[in-house]
């Protein structure tokens, strides 16, 4: 910058202060509008002040901002020549704006008021001494200098999270730049809309001004990209939890960013349930979770019954040799065992419909193997044995069966039951007609045979659970004492005849029969839904805008069916 006497600049003021602002070009430059500069918003000097003072505060103004120039102070030089023009305007003045400008980096700026300069130089104009620069050739060397400044280019960096994504810089004119996350890339002076994109992940943009010449740096966290993620669960009361946050009861729906999830759920009574699911962008992930319950082990109630059987197989066998201290140790050491093999023998978690089936099997196969063995002999040095042994292998059997097919313990509780009944209704005939001993066996071996049979089929066509299957069996007892209560009122009076009470026998039977297959019948009937899948039924909230305009939350239950 060339720095001229205070005289010079008082000639140049007396001999301009008329000279005012000609409009500047409004065209702008690199996409931006018309920069504002400080001497647009000059307040009017004092209208009472003569020249004389206006030249000297301006003078004043004009060799602080020169002093404040040759020292590098370029902030303060600006402000004291913007004093000194705004005191008595002159075209010099701008040039020495733009040059302060221009030492402190600030390119519009200097570019502004290098144009300004440009101008406001009158065609007419004449150096100011022999020193000056003839105004018509420092035109053309400002002019030449703008341009210089205008290429100027900025220089950026963009650094993406995660890495590598791509940039696209952008105006009304087209793409300027298009980098990768991570380099330096150079832009001229504007206003751009930066877009940054990356596979998997929300594009994010953003506007950015760049300054000419300056250097900027931009960090962009991407989000991913979301999805709609929709879990339902059975049964409808279980928690849903997503990683280690808990979501919902029964249902939960959400908009997460794609993404890997691992979705738990557990309900008291079932076996806890994780998997992991990926959510894809823009996608809707259903996920349908079936909990299993719990496996009722049955262990515990099957060492009991080991004890108990073996104690009695073992006496039975024993019964052979007619000697009471025989099967009475044979008994003690038989339920011993029992009940140790099946201890250390059966795995910890035996299901509870084997349990049932195993003890049931054993049950049915000795009351067979005494029938069997009552048809053709009276002795029981021949009948106990034979039950002993028929206790074993139906034990054994229903052991192998549970086990190779996975019994559930509601289908052990529905052969059990018609077992039971068949062999307690073959057990009432053979009281009612009073048979001899070896029909009277053939009648109650039948009706097990009826009753399992039965029991098999049922088993196939349906499935209940063993809560349901005692309540029918309460039915049939309910029946059965209701059968005998009724007996007791048509026949109150009992005689001890030997013919008579054959007959009361007979009522006995025919009337517990008859109660108890009302019992089962009504009971099977009244039951007959208790396994189907209940409403769901939960809380809800609600908000609604009254005819005054207020709002009130309503709270109620809702369902699904």
């Amino acid at each position: 910058m060339r720095i001229g006497p205070a005289l010079l600049l008082l000639v140049a003021l007396a001999s301009s202060a008329s000279a005012q602002s000609s409009p500047r070009d409004a065209s702008g430059y690199l996409g931006q509008g018309t920069i504002h500069l400080e001497i647009d918003d000059c307040r009017q000097s004092d209208p009472t002040a003569s020249n004389d003072a206006l030249r000297a505060k301006g003078s004043e103004h004009y060799r602080r901002g020169e002093t404040l120039y040759l020292q590098g102070d370029y902030e303060g030089a600006v402000l004291e020549f913007l004093s000194a023009y705004c005191t008595l305007p002159n075209y010099q003045i701008l040039k020495n704006i733009a040059q302060s400008y221009e030492r402190s980096l600030n390119y519009e700026m200097a570019i502004g008021y290098f144009e300004k300069y440009v101008s406001e130089i009158p065609p007419d104009a004449q150096p100011a001494n022999a020193c000056s620069p003839d105004p018509k050739e420092d035109k053309g060397i400002i002019d030449r200098r703008i341009a210089v400044l205008k290429r100027l280019q900025g220089h950026v960096y963009v650094e993406s999270s995660p890495p590598g994504a791509r940039i696209t810089i952008g105006n009304d004119s087209g793409t300027q730049a298009n980098p990768t996350s991570g380099s330096v890339f150079d832009l001229l002076g504007g206003t751009y809309t930066m877009t940054v994109e990356l596979t998997g992940y929300e594009p994010y943009s953003q506007q950015i001004e760049v300054k000419i010449g300056k250097p900027y740096t931009y960090f962009v966290k991407l989000l991913p990209q979301k999805g709609r993620l929709a879990v339902h669960v059975s049964p409808p009361d279980a928690r849903i939890f997503v990683g280690d946050r808990l979501v919902g009861l029964g249902r939960y729906e959400e908009v997460l960013p794609a993404g890997t999830y691992t979705i738990s759920a557990e309900a008291p009574g079932y076996v806890p349930t994780t998997k992991e699911v990926e959510l894809l962008p823009s996608s809707v992930k259903r996920e349908l979770v079936e909990l299993e319950a719990i496996p009722q082990t049955g262990r515990r109630q099957l060492i009991i019954a080991s004890g108990i059987g073996g104690a009695f197989a073992s006496g039975s066998l024993l019964f052979a040799f007619e000697n009471t201290g025989i099967v009475g140790v044979g008994t003690v050491i038989g339920g011993g065992v029992g009940l140790a093999g099946s201890y250390f023998g059966l795995p910890r978690d035996l299901s509870l419909g084997t349990s049932n089936l195993t003890i049931t099997s054993g049950i049915s196969a000795a009351i067979a193997g005494t029938a069997t063995a009552s048809v053709f002999t009276e002795e029981d040095e021949y009948v106990q044995p034979i039950a002993g042994a028929s206790l074993l292998l139906g034990a054994g059997l229903g052991y192998y069966v549970g086990e190779r097919l996975n019994v559930k313990p509601g289908d052990a509780a529905l052969f059990n039951s018609s077992i039971l009944w068949g062999t307690t209704a073959g057990a009432l005939f053979a009281v009612s007609f009073d048979p001899p001993r070896d029909v009277a066996a053939g009648i109650v071996l039948s009706g097990l045979g009826l009753g399992g049979i039965s029991g098999i089929l049922l088993t196939k066509q349906f499935t209940i659970s063993r809560t349901h299957a005692l309540l029918v069996d309460i039915g049939g007892l309910i029946g059965m004492a209701g059968g005998l209560a009724i007996e007791s009122l048509v026949y109150p009076q009992k005689t001890t005849s030997e013919a008579e009470a054959g007959r009361n026998t007979e009522h006995l039977a025919n009337y517990a029969l008859g109660g108890m297959l009302v019992g089962l019948i009504g009971a099977a009937v009244i039951t007959r839904d208790f396994d189907e899948p209940k409403i769901p039924i939960r809380p809800t909230i609600q908000t609604v805008t009254g005819t005054d305009g207020r709002q009130t939350s309503l709270y109620g239950v809702g369902g699904t069916w």
